[in-house]
């Protein structure tokens, strides 16, 4: 489509203020405003035309080869050639006059159909006359029974349109009949068709602001109402999109399709379809295929901007439509992140790689367009679509992304367009190397080695090439990462290449590369990659080399003893050796467990033995000392310390295999599983050692004691539901009542000290109004100095008197919810323990004891489940503060973020968050006892 801009003069005998007509024209987009040209200089224009009548109305045809100029007594019709170059005034084809109407507007319908609005001299009808361009048969009339208040083309500009005095809106078909399209409520002074295979829309705008849209399909007999906007200023249309502008000073488009049409909120910031534009601009013309909007403000000037939900559409067209090249263009001309180019339609540019490269052409736009390229999917992002419409490639054929095999690792985006790109271009080396290197260093990381191994081939292969891409590679990526990696690949010819780009001095890197020429080939490999850091690989060359003392003394220097025990699983001997520097290496790095394991792996049980006695396993520890063996005194009093120091960490169970299986104390291990509640193991072992008269010494007096220890314990836990409870209900009944009180305000019956008396010595507010000072630190009055500042040290202690909830604190009622919810988690674990010792009890005739004690636990359990509803309720403590911000130390909720006042609000929240009640464990009778 071609834009251009012309001007319609007057003839010389106008008057020097009238005005004359200036049409901006985008293909079949055209709007005419009034330009004033008294006394300033003609404009600049496409084409200037001296008419010899004053000029009514301009209409311009479908391919805006033809232009219609409507005055007094006829029609001019001027015919533009854009073949022929230089360009040439437009040429005067005919003129048909009109003698017996009056006209008043005309519009092109079609390529070469001209129609004409004219009232009837003497008469209430109007009539629409139509002509042929391309014919020269007169006009041929038509009168209407309404009057036509204004005719004006569709927006494809296949057929012309009018309006009547009632709002009803017509299409002129063939014949000059007419059909309506639709019934507008009131007549509209700006009215618009918009057309597209199936569907019909008129929009008018009334002198109220309110615009109307009234669709109609193939298949319905009357319009429906689909849009009604109010506050509207000015409105136009395009074959994607309604624009409109609004009173509240914003431009908005709608998608304009078949289905429902939305209207985007009034949101600039977020919404690509709602832009902030210049108070009172309206709309003058649109320009799709420009991208441009032209706007005429207040004052009179005309403004072209480039909305982004025309560049966008324009883009998303040309990328459907796989125009590459205008949507490259456009997002560089308009600054559209380039990975849309990809992103919006993904499978569709993998398979035309080839394409994008053949439309772009030149090598630096498709490097541009690598350079850019981002693991963010911008579609989705950045460039959301707004219409409800698949998006090309996500939904088409083929399978998407997320359909594929979900066993394979997802691969970067930019990796997968970089290897796309060098899949095409690779035996296109003679016109796109810069491409090629562009695409190795631009991906994630990027691939230095694959260039310079590039570089190093157009040596052999195509000498001439090589100058370019060494610079080129080193103008795309750092030159001392690309000397380290040209190194890496023990290519010296190249990396003197790379250096000579480079601003290191000479001096320095060629006695080093020199001295690498001398070397023979595995050494040089070896002080490279040990130069460069990488010690593994130059162990590798060690091992090839076949150099193991140096290799030894290598590995436990840079402690590369994994993968030296890679290197050698296949030489046992070797393989023992370094298994044995391994061990000592870790032994003296107090990693007992693993050095015992790899002594162990040795076959030297007395090392194992030392380090896993070090690591404080029992298990491993005296199975290697039974492996030495150990002398019997000495693997006794082994066994003894684990015994004890089991015993003091309360693992009762090990303990007591410690004291059955290495010490044979059949009593120590008794005593360990009563201790543990073990009543049914012990039981068993005196049964299985056939030493009975232990039952009555060992296990009757243990359990005497666990039943006393354990009734204890859920007597206290008892006491302490029974205690903290009531002082927890006592709490929160005070905070109903009188939170200020409650928080360190001033009391409900206090004083009333009036709101603008500052009290320098305290923090405590004076009024309900400055409540939230308490904890935000705002207030209307003065405050001591040491009130505002938030230090850590203020923190610190503000966290240590959370953490004592002292009684009568604000902490208090924090402390007691956290501590009845432990002394729950604490029941919980000793139901099997007293489930144990019920049994024990009852199978040795304990009955009362077991009564006793089972009762105990069910009342605790009782007392829980009773107590949770209560303790771990939901209740708002914290009013919210309407006036608080980012002031003060405070964030934008008008929370304290430094020093003690954040530390009461954390307790506040504590006590405000929704907690998760503790579930108590049920503890089942033992139906025994009744």
């Amino acid at each position: 489509m071609l834009s251009y801009v012309f001007t319609v003069s007057k003839s010389s005998t106008s008057p020097p203020n009238d005005l004359g007509l200036t049409s901006v024209i985008d293909g079949r987009n055209l709007k005419i405003t009034p330009l004033r040209v008294a006394n300033v200089p003609p404009p600049m224009a496409f084409a200037e035309l001296e008419l010899g009548a004053n000029a009514i109305d301009v209409a311009v045809n479908q391919s805006a080869t033809m232009i219609a100029v409507l005055h007094q007594q006829g029609v001019f019709l001027y015919e533009l050639n854009y073949s022929v170059r230089p360009f040439q005034h437009p040429k005067l084809l005919r003129e048909v006059p009109m003698a017996e109407q009056i006209p008043r507007q005309i519009a092109f319908s079609g390529e070469d159909n001209i129609s004409v609005l004219c009232s009837q001299p003497n008469s209430q009808t109007d009539c629409i006359v139509e002509l042929k361009a391309s014919d020269d048969a007169a006009f041929d009339s038509n009168e209407l029974t309404l009057g036509a208040g204004s005719l004006f083309s569709a927006m494809d500009l296949s057929n012309a349109c009018f309006e009547d005095s009632h709002g009803g809106v017509y299409e002129v078909t063939a014949a000059a009949s007419t059909s309506l399209l639709a019934k507008l409520p009131v007549h509209c002074p700006w009215t618009e068709v918009w057309k597209d295979d199936e569907t019909i829309i008129v929009f008018g705008l009334s002198a109220g602001g309110t615009l109307f849209g009234y669709r109609k399909s193939s298949e319905d007999d009357k319009a429906q109402e689909c849009l009604q906007i109010r506050n509207c200023t000015s409105f136009l249309t395009t074959p994607a999109h309604l624009i409109f502008t609004t009173t509240q000073h914003l431009l908005k488009f709608v998608h304009l399709h078949q289905g429902d049409l939305e209207i985007p909120q009034d949101e600039p910031e977020k919404d690509e379809r709602c832009r902030s534009i210049e108070r009172g601009a309206r709309l003058v013309a649109v320009m799709p295929t420009a991208f441009s909007l032209v706007l005429q403000m207040p004052r009179g000037n005309l403004e072209t901007i480039y909305p982004r939900a025309l560049v966008l559409a324009g883009i998303r067209r040309s990328i459907s439509a796989k125009d590459y090249k205008t949507a490259f263009f456009a997002c560089r001309g308009q600054r559209v992140d380039m990975n849309i180019l990809h992103d919006y339609a993904p499978q569709q540019f993998m398979a035309n790689v080839l394409l994008f490269c053949k439309q772009l052409k030149k090598a630096e736009h498709i490097d541009l367009f690598l350079s850019q390229l981002r693991d963010d999917d911008v579609a989705e992002t950045m460039y959301k679509e707004t219409l409800n419409a698949p998006k090309l490639g996500l939904h088409g054929d083929g399978p998407s992304e997320s359909q594929q095999n979900l066993t394979e690792p997802p691969s970067s985006k930019i990796n997968r367009v970089c290897d796309a790109f060098l899949d095409v271009l690779r035996n296109r080396t003679s016109t796109h190397l810069q491409n090629i290197i562009t695409a190795h260093v631009c991906k994630s990381p990027p691939d230095l080695d694959a260039g310079l191994t590039l570089i190093a081939k157009l040596r052999e292969e195509q000498p001439d090439l090589v100058e370019r891409a060494v610079e080129h590679i080193c103008f795309l990526a750092d030159v001392n990462q690309l000397y380290d990696h040209a190194l890496g690949l023990y290519d010296l010819d190249v990396a003197l290449l790379i250096a000579q780009q480079s601003q290191k001095d000479p001096r320095e890197y060629l006695p080093y590369v020199q001295g690498l020429g001398k070397m023979q080939p595995l050494r040089r490999q070896f002080t490279i990659d040990h130069d460069l850091k990488k010690h593994s690989k130059a162990l590798g060359h060690l091992f090839t080399m076949d150099e193991f003392d140096e290799l030894k003394t290598y590995m436990a220097k840079h402690e590369l003893y994994s993968d030296a025990m890679q290197l050698y699983r296949y030489q046992a001997q070797r393989l023992n050796e370094i298994m044995r520097l391994n061990a000592d290496y870790l032994n003296s790095r107090n990693r007992y467990k693993e050095a015992g394991i790899a002594y162990e792996y040795l076959g030297e049980y007395n090392l194992a033995f030392e380090a896993y006695r070090s690591a404080n396993e029992w298990r491993e520890c005296l199975s290697s000392a039974t492996l030495i063996p150990l002398p019997e005194d000495e693997l006794v009093a082994a066994g003894e310390a684990f015994a004890e120091a089991l015993t003091e960490s309360k693992e009762h169970h090990d303990a007591a295999t410690v004291y059955l299986d290495y010490l044979n104390d059949i009593e120590g291990a008794i005593r360990s599983l009563c201790k543990g509640y073990y009543y049914a193991e012990a039981i068993r072992v005196v049964g299985l050692r056939r030493r009975p008269e232990l039952i009555a010494s060992a296990i009757d007096p243990g359990l005497v004691e666990g039943s006393a220890t354990m009734t204890e314990l859920l007597a206290e836990m008892k006491g302490q539901l029974n205690a903290q409870v009531p002082r927890l209900r006592e709490l929160r009944q005070k905070k109903e009542e009188d939170p200020l009180a409650f928080f360190g305000g001033v009391p409900a019956d206090g004083p009333d000290i009036p709101d603008n008396i500052s009290l320098a010595p305290t923090e405590a507010t004076t009024s309900a109004g400055t409540f939230m000072t308490r904890y935000t630190n705002r207030s209307t009055g003065t405050l001591a100095s040491n009130a505002t500042r938030k230090t850590s040290k203020n923190r610190r202690r503000e966290e240590r008197k959370r953490a004592r909830g002292k009684k009568g604190s604000v902490y208090e009622e924090e402390y007691i919810v956290n501590s009845i919810g432990r002394l729950i988690e604490r029941t919980n674990s000793v139901s099997e323990e007293v489930a144990r010792l019920v049994e024990g009890l009852m199978r040795r005739a304990m009955r009362e004891r077991a009564v006793a004690v089972e009762n105990a636990m069910i009342e605790v359990v009782e007392l829980c489940k009773a107590s949770i509803p209560e303790v771990f309720q939901v209740k708002p403590t914290l009013p919210s503060n309407p006036e608080a911000g980012e002031v003060n130390g405070e964030d934008e909720a008008g929370r304290p973020t430094a020093g003690g006042q954040a530390v009461f609000y954390d307790a506040m929240e504590a006590n405000q968050a929704k907690r998760e009640p503790p579930v108590i464990k049920a503890f089942s009778r033992l139906s025994l006892l009744g």
